[in-house]
């Protein structure tokens, strides 16, 4: 989760997007190539088990994010994104994600954190 603070510097470079109830802002297996903070509503996070039936991992609230892997090493999306209910995100392009990486370390320290804490909670959930 994203501090206000953080919010207000990534505003500045963020362009901001609203979606409507049932939404898909990317399906597993697209070129990612754009992050996603919710700034109002929830995000489903689906998978598609070995018989092709989307499986629910992890909803998404305000100041959470989405697409950052793709995002950081430009492979494919590893899981579809739906909007429950009408969204409001500020979205950020993989280069000006660079910039501000750049400009504001503490932000990308920031995301290297929660990144890793999923994984974590991935790896613990596996065991």
């Amino acid at each position: 989760m994203l501090k206000t603070e953080d919010l207000h510097m990534i505003s500045t470079i963020a362009g901001e997007e609203a979606y409507e109830d049932g939404h898909t802002l990317f399906y597993e297996g697209d070129i990612g190539d754009r992050l996603f903070i919710v700034v109002a509503g929830e995000v489903m996070i689906l998978k598609k088990n070995k018989d092709g039936e989307e499986k629910h991992l992890a909803t998404l609230k305000e100041n959470n994010f989405l697409g950052e892997l793709a995002l950081f090493d430009a492979e494919t999306r590893t899981a579809t994104a739906r909007c429950i209910g009408p969204c409001i995100f500020l979205v950020i392009e993989r280069n000006d994600m660079e910039q501000l990486a750049h400009e504001y370390p503490a932000i990308a320290f920031g995301f290297i954190k929660v990144l890793i804490s999923r994984m974590r909670g991935m790896v613990l959930d596996k065991n």
